[in-house]
């Protein structure tokens, strides 16, 4: 079977892969054709997830993606409870008290017995892990060394263009956000 993903925005080629994978019999094919790095990026964080040990071939203006489907869960989650750290902004309020309020957040969570396991960077929160002068970039690289997992939205780089500039932690997808929201994990938002 081969799907075509091109063009489409974040979740939809994790999602049409998915389906497509669905409606597979174990063994058979499965070829999705992109266009676009961040495409390429979580449809293979979303194959290498189950375990199906997907390959790529780039050409000039596509990206295809094969794997053939084994016995796996579709709709695995986390069974384990885990809290998470939901980022919507750089600040917590407005102008340069708001950035201090979240630098000052941000810091103490090191020194807390309950770190979070995750957290979920989107809009401008993402700027965080790609500028190094941002005032709150090395504390969450401390946070990412500490051993908290560190995902930013991929569509969120792509509109700010700083998809290359990633300093810190993985690109994610609205499919895997949407799942760490409604899964078994505890959610902190600011």
């Amino acid at each position: 079977m081969r799907i075509d993903c091109k063009d489409l925005d974040c979740p939809k080629p994790v999602v049409e892969t998915k389906k497509a994978l669905e409606n597979l019999n174990n063994e058979e094919n499965l070829e999705i054709v992109l266009n676009s790095i961040i495409s390429k990026n979580n449809v293979l964080k979303f194959l290498n997830s189950l375990n199906l040990n997907p390959t790529f071939k780039e050409y000039q203006d596509e990206i295809i993606i094969c794997v053939k489907k084994k016995e796996v869960d579709l709709n695995k989650t986390n069974p384990n409870e885990y809290s998470v750290l939901f980022l919507k902004t750089d600040k917590v309020g407005h102008g340069e008290l708001g950035e201090n309020l979240f630098v000052g957040f941000l810091d103490t969570l090191k020194d807390i017995e309950n770190i979070p396991d995750k957290i979920i960077c989107v809009n401008e929160s993402v700027l965080v892990n790609t500028d190094e002068n941002h005032k709150a970039h090395k504390i969450m690289k401390e946070l990412e060394n500490l051993g908290v997992e560190i995902i930013s939205c991929g569509a969120c780089l792509e509109f700010f263009g700083k998809t290359k500039e990633l300093k810190i932690g993985s690109i994610g997808n609205a499919y895997e956000i949407v799942n760490e929201l409604f899964g078994k994990a505890k959610i902190i938002t600011l």
